[in-house]
Order: C-alpha cells, then structure tokens, then sequence
C-alpha cells in the first residue's frame, strides 16, 4: 500500500488533517509529524510516495525543506501547502522546488485533501510503470527514440501547465480594484471573495478531476436546492471528449459564476449548456430574472463582487458575450479546443 508523510507543525491543523484521514476509506497508509527533524528520519527509514509541508517551516525554510527531501527520496511526490494569503509566493515555490500540486490551508472538505493525494498516487504509479519500462530497455541496451521523446514531452507539459497557471494566479492577485468609496468591513469581504477564487482556482483546474460526470454532479448537488428557490441545471450537447484541462477549467467558470450568485440572491435559475463545436467549446449559462431578491442589500457591495468574479473569469484569458433579454441574461463563453 503506498505510504504518505505529512508535516504540519500547528496543532490545529494537524488535528483537522487528522480528522479528515480518519474519516474515510483511504487507498494509502499515513504518517503525520510535527517537525522536519522528524520527518527526515521517516524519509530516511520509509519508502514514501507522496510528502506533503508547509512552504514555511520553523527552523528551516520551505525551499531548503523540499530540496533535501528531492536529494533523500528523488522518486516522491512533492506536494506543497499554504494558504490564499501566500499563493504569490508558493507560484515562486512551486517553479523552483518542482512540486506537484498545492493544498490550501485550512481544508475546507475531504476532497481538499484527498483530491490532490489521489492525483499524485495516481501519477506516482504512472512514473513507476513508465520507469520499470526503462530498466527493462536499459538492461537490453536498447532505449529507444520514442521513450526518449515521451519522456521530453511529459516534462514539456508540465512546464506549460506550470506557466499558465503562474499566469492566471498573478492575474487574479494583481486586480486592480480601489477601495477608497467603501469602508473596512466591505474591503474585508470583497478581498475574502478573492481569497475564495484563488483556492477555486486552485481546487477546480490545478486538483480538478477533469471528468465531466464527476464535475456535472458535484456543481447540481452543491447549486440545485428547490427547497430554497436554487435551481440549476447542465449539460452538454454531445457525447465527445473533452481534455481534462478544459473540463477543470469550465468547472472553474462555472463554481465562480454559480458561486456569486448564491452569495448575492435569495434564489435563482440557471441553466448551463455545453456545446463542442469544431474549434471550440461553447459554455453557455443562462441566469433567469424573474422574482430577483437579494441576499446582499448593498448595491455597492454587490458590485465590487460582480466586478471581481468577472475579473476572476477574465483571468483564464477566454472571452465572454453578454446577451440581455427580457427575463433572462445569458452569458456565452469560448474555450478554445
């Protein structure tokens, strides 16, 4: 069974990390230390899959952290955690410790956790069965051209997707908002908002499934709640397959755009289609008028939030066309193939 190590020196953490292991059935066994003391005599002694820390360490820095864990144990999976304050600066990390996947802090849910282990177990076995394949070519002396090119591409591959989301995250956290027409209490829930977009971020299309069964049910069982006037439906129009980036993506989009209004109405219609076309997939989302109640009151607030989830959406580089009809608004949104 694979093994993973898990530093987390707050008490607090460490207990709901606990709790959330404990929790459910695990494909993996678990050891959670409190020091990177420990943590290198678990490397030394264990062979581990997956290890996952804070980039901030006491006593050590994150960065020197990784390093010797890379130097002990070259074939586990890094995995980094740190909190929506930070993520500047974990982007920085991620490039230079080759780490595999971030975990904000705290998890809100199981799937915070877990999702990001699951994918990296998944990965590990993969660059196990891929690096059995090698040794058996280099004890025939006979490594051939299109191992060598698979192996250049894998790595090509997670670079890209290392520098796209580099870019979407410096995009979120660089928006450009003033505060100078609203007070405290709305600059602190406007920059919660943002806050919560850079861990969707981060949830959605850097730890997503990029399944479109998986990610359909998760947003109807979290959007859908006629009891409270919520309804939400989606689906796409055929049966092709989409990559696994462009689906984490638009559940991206989609938790954003549902996100914001659950926060701001009392209830609301949605219906989402998803339609590949030749170049392109066609995200269209239709908000229905009638009977709108807010749930926020203030106009000015409602308005910093709207500009932010739009400047959330924004950040993936995609255009959005707005259409405005007596009773409805719909919202189209290209994502190229």
């Amino acid at each position: 069974m694979s093994f993973v190590l898990i530093v987390e020196p707050e008490e607090v953490n460490a207990e709901r990390i606990k709790a959330i292991l404990e929790s459910v059935d695990r494909t993996f066994t678990y050891q959670l230390v409190n020091s990177a003391e420990k943590a290198l005599d678990v490397i030394s002694e264990t062979q581990t899959d997956v290890f996952i820390a804070d980039m901030q360490m006491p006593v050590i820095s994150g960065a020197e952290f990784f390093s010797m864990i890379e130097m002990m144990s070259p074939d586990t999976i890094r995995i980094v955690m740190t909190d929506a304050r930070s993520i500047s600066e974990t982007v920085k990390f991620i490039n230079e410790c080759r780490t595999f996947k971030i975990i904000i802090k705290p998890c809100r849910v199981a799937d915070d956790l877990l999702r990001p282990i699951e994918a990296a177990l998944d990965y590990k076995e993969k660059l196990d069965h891929k690096e059995e394949r090698e040794r058996e070519v280099e004890e025939s002396r006979r490594i051939t051209d299109k191992e060598h090119s698979e192996k250049k591409r894998m790595w090509l591959s997670l670079v890209s997707d290392s520098k796209r989301a580099e870019a979407v995250l410096a995009g979120l956290i660089q928006a450009n908002l003033s505060y100078s027409d609203i007070d405290g209490e709305m600059i602190e829930r406007v920059e919660r908002w943002y806050q919560w977009m850079i861990s969707e971020y981060v949830n959605n299309v850097l730890n997503g499934p990029g399944n479109y069964k998986t990610i359909a049910v998760a947003l109807t069982s979290t959007c859908h709640n006629p009891s409270q006037q919520c309804f939400y439906e989606m689906r796409k129009t055929e049966d092709s397959e989409i990559p696994p980036e462009r689906l984490n993506e638009i559940a991206y989009i989609l938790t954003l755009l549902t996100g914001i209004c659950k926060d701001l109405l009392r209830g609301y219609q949605i219906r989402v289609v998803l339609e590949p076309t030749e170049k392109a997939y066609i995200l269209r989302m239709r908000f229905g008028l009638n009977n709108l109640t807010f749930r926020i009151r203030n106009e000015k607030l409602r308005g910093y939030l709207i500009k932010a989830t739009k400047l959330g959406v924004e950040a993936l580089g995609y255009k959005t066309v707005r259409l405005e009809k007596e009773d409805a608004v719909i919202l189209n949104i290209a994502i190229p193939k």
